[in-house]
């Protein structure tokens, strides 16, 4: 009996870590607009966190060929609470996408939907077969297994509707959980946001998102990302980059507009660096460990 009670005891500590790791939740706010060519912030909440654990904010553009992540990391503000400001959307139309053989009359008055859901549902990615395959290869080789659960769940009618009212590409964000190994714990929904022009979404930023804004780190999720501009997101504030295998570099395409926004913001006469700091050029610092939505790419 005491061996039996010992082996249950023992195997009661086992299960600890991951029955705490399964009561891990996140969620992320949904915002009503980002606007083009501004900066937005978003808010998640987490519960039942781990120790040693990071929250990360992954984003992009609704493009109909390109659909690789990115991320920010998001900083705790107490309580379980964490934000994270994203790039500035840059100025994209959302390209005009119907389906070419609806096998429903449901589907023949909803054509734009039809064809984003077929392309959601379907492994491919590209309903009509007129896409480029090598872009979709390349560059959608993480982001097409990431479920647009929000689009799946939206009535044909509704979604036809709210793709027809999209001038700009909107933006999808999810945020997740990594432990202290770099394992994903926890995921929150996906979410869309429309992008609309600064006078129809007003969205302002305390000073501690101005800060973050003018100093944004954004990670990659694939090969093909490093050394590329931020797909359809503008350099503004973007002075570094994790690359796929975890390594913090300087953003070699944004760090010039950068270094030119500090100098406007700095006196010429003052004796001090200023609020934004400086870009430090060097050997690359080892960012978080295994990356958990990171493909080698081609």
């Amino acid at each position: 009996m005491r061996v039996s009670l010992a082996a249950t005891a023992l195997a009661a500590a086992l299960l600890l870590p991951a029955a705490a790791q399964a009561q891990t939740r996140v969620s992320v706010e949904p915002l009503a607009c980002i606007p083009v060519k501004e900066h937005a912030a978003v808010t998640a909440r987490v519960t039942g966190e781990p120790g040693g654990s990071t929250v990360r904010l992954y984003f992009r553009r609704l493009h109909q060929e390109v659909e690789d992540l990115y991320y920010v990391e998001m900083t705790a503000s107490g309580g379980g609470d964490y934000w994270a400001v994203l790039p500035s959307p840059a100025d994209e139309e959302l390209g005009d996408k119907r389906l070419e053989d609806p096998e429903t009359e449901e589907q023949r008055r909803n054509e734009h939907a039809a064809w984003w859901l077929a392309k959601e549902m379907s492994d491919e990615r590209d309903p009509n077969d007129d896409l480029n395959e090598e872009v979709i290869e390349e560059r959608a080789s993480v982001g097409k297994q990431q479920q647009r659960d929000w689009m799946r769940e939206m009535p044909l009618p509704d979604l036809e509707a709210w793709i027809e009212d999209q001038e700009q590409e909107p933006a999808e964000y999810f945020a997740t959980v990594v432990d202290a190994n770099g394992r994903e714990i926890a995921r929150s929904t996906m979410r869309s946001v429309p992008v609309k022009d600064r006078d129809d979404c007003d969205v302002e930023l305390d000073r501690r998102e101005l800060g973050q804004a003018m100093n944004l780190v954004v990670g990659e999720t694939a090969r093909w990302q490093q050394g590329r501009p931020v797909f359809h997101w503008l350099c503004d504030g973007i002075v570094s980059r994790i690359d796929a295998e975890g390594i913090l570099r300087i953003d070699e395409r944004c760090r010039a507009c950068a270094f030119a926004l500090n100098r406007l913001l700095v006196p010429a006469s003052a004796g001090t660096i200023g609020v934004l700091g400086v870009i430090i050029e060097g050997e690359p610092e080892p960012a978080s460990p295994t990356e958990p939505l990171v493909a080698a790419g081609p």
